[in-house]
């Protein structure tokens, strides 16, 4: 294990040390979030710094400069009796340095040690993350003039800007980690089909869901997501007051954070033996514009012939449905598909949920071997259309990208088959 950060942070300082630059990366951990007044979140790690050291440490900073004689710090505060006293003692620093290669600096004002650390430096790579030692930083040079920040770098950068290109292809190790959070989801569903009758809440499904997670040592890794009947037409629904009715499909995207690392997967499951034609044909439309979008993925693939596959599909079938008229060419070229799937195809999953990708905005252009990513159309209707009434249906998986083609990681998540789902959900 200590050697999979020491390598990360091998990489990090190369890619600094490119540009001829004198470039340096700053990551802290995160500040602790408040819930309200005195209360706080449950503490999470920074992505960013877990990644580069394993740590799930609080007050920890990282600097990494190539040039420097020191290429790689860790900045600490000194003991805090009082916090200890109440919270208890945060992981020791020195073990974590050897195994990392680094020197530890110990300082109750991050910021000044910080401003010692990048003076001579050229570029800066700091967070944005409000509470942050870093966004601190950034602050700071920003406010400043150039004449004060003389010796200081005058170039300042996002850090995810360096950190999404080392995060967005997946090592062995950490496609291990997912398959494994993957597998954990798989299990919470499988238990979950007693709870599919008429009158069970949305609210119950979302509660043994997150209490299973949580039981096996997980937790969920976004705001588990059960939509019944129309809820379902709203993309992050969230209000969990609506009980299930025999016919209708309940939407569930949910996942699970284990070892930090994420899976991501929505199944629309319908309820009862009996379910409308209409409603079959919806399913099956959505299942095969997964499947096609699923079939274009490889290395070398623009995310954008996916999302356009699948956009196609979908398109066929709303004309199928009568929901849509004219040439399919001339509904593409409009985005006529866009009112009923107003979403991208998918997203990098990693460490985050939605994980740090080297695109515009986040968004991954091109496909790589290694990357993980998650393939879901959809389709959802706020109100009655044609033959349809108020609902939504979306179907998502994970798949890792291969140089021939993908795996999907949540192959095992669920049944997709609509036969074999009503089969499961009422044996």
């Amino acid at each position: 294990m200590k050697k999979i950060y020491r390598s990360r942070i091998s990489k990090a300082l190369a890619l600094l040390k490119r540009s001829g630059q004198r470039e340096a990366l700053i990551i802290s951990s995160n500040p602790q979030a408040v819930r309200s007044r005195d209360t706080h979140f449950p503490y999470r790690a920074n992505s960013d710094l877990f990644y580069l050291t394993g740590s799930h440490a609080e007050q920890l900073t990282l600097v990494l400069r190539p040039h420097a004689a020191e290429p790689v710090v860790l900045l600490a505060y000194p003991e805090d009796k009082h916090k200890t006293l109440y919270e208890g003692a945060q992981p020791p620093v020195k073990p974590l340095a050897r195994a990392i290669g680094a020197e530890v600096i110990a300082s109750a004002d991050h910021l000044k040690a910080l401003l010692a650390l990048v003076r001579g430096c050229d570029v800066a790579y700091l967070q944005s993350i409000p509470g942050t030692a870093s966004a601190a930083l950034k602050g700071e040079l920003a406010g400043r003039s150039s004449y004060a920040n003389r010796a200081l770098p005058l170039t300042l950068v996002e850090a995810e800007r360096l950190t999404s290109r080392l995060r967005a292809i997946k090592d062995p190790h950490e496609v291990a980690l997912i398959r494994e959070a993957a597998a954990l989801t798989s299990e919470a569903m499988l238990n979950l089909i007693p709870l599919f009758t008429k009158g069970t809440s949305e609210r119950e499904i979302a509660s043994f869901l997150d209490y299973y997670y949580r039981a096996n040592g997980a937790e969920p890794a976004f705001s588990t997501i059960v939509a019944a009947g129309r809820s379902a037409a709203t993309l992050h629904y969230h209000s969990l007051s609506r009980k299930l009715k025999e016919g209708e499909f309940v939407l569930i995207d949910n996942g699970c954070e284990l070892n930090m690392y994420c899976s991501d997967v929505t199944r629309t499951i319908p309820v009862g033996e009996s379910l409308a034609p209409q409603l079959r044909d919806l399913y099956d439309i959505v299942l095969r514009a997964q499947m096609i979008a699923i079939k274009k993925a490889r290395a070398g693939a623009r995310m954008s012939e996916l999302f356009n596959a699948a956009a196609r599909e979908l398109t066929i079938g709303l004309k199928y449905l009568g929901i849509l008229k004219g040439p399919i060419a001339d509904l593409m070229k409009k985005q006529a598909y866009r009112p009923f799937f107003p979403h991208s195809l998918g997203h990098s999953l990693g460490i985050d949920v939605h994980d740090a990708a080297p695109g515009t905005n986040d968004r991954i252009e091109h496909l790589e071997k290694g990357m993980v990513v998650t393939i879901e159309p959809g389709l959802y209707f706020a109100k009655p259309v044609g033959p349809l009434p108020a609902c939504g249906v979306r179907i998502e998986d994970d798949i890792l990208i291969t140089q021939r083609g993908c795996e999907v990681l949540t192959a095992g998540v669920f049944p997709k088959g609509l036969d074999t789902l009503l089969e499961v959900v009422n044996r």
